[in-house]
């Protein structure tokens, strides 16, 4: 009881101050990114929600105990859509629209209904539309968002309320030492197919290893599970390089790596733009093939492969959970299918939406419609996801999957696009790696200045 009291209050000190900054500052400035089409699944087609990022939230708590789904479940669902990942939330947009349109938004006689929001990949404006979502729009799931500060900050508001949240953010702790029974990642936390990454590359003989990740949360998670894992076999890391988010310009960071002179190279990338920088200045320095390169699960993404083209093939490897060109009849129905609509091979962020709104409904069918909270995420977890979109799946008492890890490498797969292919399985690997849950969680989660070694 006392660590939730606390919680509580924390939550109530953040809503103040965030409510002051929201009066204070607009939201920070959009882009020109791809608009979605719908604001709904399919058959709807009315107009996208108004952007309210600049609105004061009101700070009053939600009154969510009397709420009854009266034959209609509305979801709230929150991506970036403008700013500098933007790519990555209309994915999301696109995959979790691309279910409800193969199967339809009306689940046993309910019908589920999607509000979209656009957070810009900003956690004050994510916040701030996680309020609105769910005092004035009144809705019984939360669905999103994809960043790791973004996501703490609307998961434990969200918890808060008790309305259930499900996640593919990569935030290590919403299912670790911040863990709620109304949260459900239907993906893997940021270090989590890092560790194997790690171990990986101390084998294949590689001694000493560069680190470069993003500066906020899911970059020190990201190279927090690399870095642990190797220095754990034996490795040494001779050099960690931060950067923010958004970064333009990746040339010193290359100027340090040359200068460090390593075995490997380790990068721990958000996805979208920074990792198509990143490239274009390692490849304008002349370092593709010269220093061997591993990324995270969002490195050597399809929305990295789409800029970067034949360059990428046999300079670069991830360590992930989605790989599109892995031989499987589910993986490439859905392939086929996303690239038919779209014109384009799905991201990791596509497949995860898409998974996220099949456990939902199956989950409504489960509960005929209900949605109570910590028992409807209890029967989420129940969702059988043996041959999902990422291979076999199961949930552990955290609310987090246990699955598959892949190192995949990047081919071209006949026709001049890009795709990944599976080049060694990880089997059943756990947020925890190797340890039990309660020696792994006494250490605090990775931070710039905590990387486990």
């Amino acid at each position: 009881m006392h660590a939730k009291l606390q919680r509580r209050l924390r939550q109530i000190a953040v809503v103040a101050v965030l409510a002051l900054i929201a009066a204070a500052c607009g939201a920070p400035g959009g882009g020109d990114a791809e608009e979605p089409a719908t604001t709904e699944p399919p058959p709807a087609t009315s107009e996208a929600p108004p952007d309210t990022a600049e609105e004061t939230p009101d700070t009053t708590t939600a009154d969510t105990s009397d709420r009854e789904t009266s034959g209609t479940v509305k979801v709230g669902f929150i991506s970036p859509t403008t700013g500098f990942v933007a790519a990555l939330g209309i994915d999301m947009q696109r995959g979790w629209n691309m279910y409800w349109e193969q199967n339809g938004n009306v689940v046993d006689g309910i019908t589920v209904e999607t509000v979209f929001e656009d957070d810009a990949g900003d956690p004050d404006v994510a916040l701030t539309k996680a309020r609105r979502l769910v005092e004035e729009e009144q809705v019984d799931i939360v669905a999103g968002p994809i960043l790791a500060n973004t996501a703490y900050a609307v998961a434990e508001y969200v918890a808060g309320q008790g309305i259930p949240s499900f996640h593919i953010t990569a935030a290590d702790d919403i299912t670790q030492r911040e863990y709620d029974p109304h949260v459900l990642r239907v993906g893997y936390s940021s270090s989590q197919t890092n560790f194997p990454a790690g171990q990986w590359a101390f084998d294949q003989g590689y001694q000493r290893a560069v680190t470069i990740c993003p500066d906020y949360a899911f970059g020190w998670e990201s190279c927090g599970g690399f870095v642990s894992a190797f220095t754990e076999a034996g490795g040494e890391i001779v050099e960690q390089i931060w950067h923010p988010l958004g970064n333009q310009d990746f040339s010193s960071y290359v100027t340090q790596i040359q200068s460090a002179s390593p075995d490997v190279v380790f990068v721990g990338s958000a996805g979208g733009a920074d990792a198509i920088q990143l490239w274009n200045a390692w490849s304008d320095f002349g370092m593709a093939g010269s220093i061997p390169m591993i990324g995270n699960c969002c490195f050597a993404d399809q929305v990295f492969l789409r800029e970067v083209g034949q360059d990428a093939i046999g300079a670069v490897q991830s360590f992930t959970y989605w790989v599109e060109g892995r031989e499987d009849e589910e993986v490439q129905a859905f392939v086929s299918a996303y690239e038919e609509a779209h014109g384009e091979i799905p991201s990791l962020y596509a497949a995860g939406s898409y998974m996220m709104a099949q456990v939902i409904a199956e989950a409504l069918r489960t509960t005929g419609g209900e949605v109570n909270g910590a028992e409807f995420v209890e029967a989420a977890r129940g969702v059988s996801l043996e041959n999902s979109l990422y291979g076999p799946l199961q949930f552990d008492e955290y609310n987090n999957v246990v699955g598959p890890v892949y190192q995949t490498e990047i081919v071209d797969r006949g026709d001049g696009t890009l795709w990944a292919v599976v080049a060694e399985t990880f089997d059943e690997v756990s947020q925890f790696w190797n340890k039990t849950p309660e020696e792994y969680m006494q250490n605090p989660v990775f931070t710039r200045d905590y990387q486990g070694n």
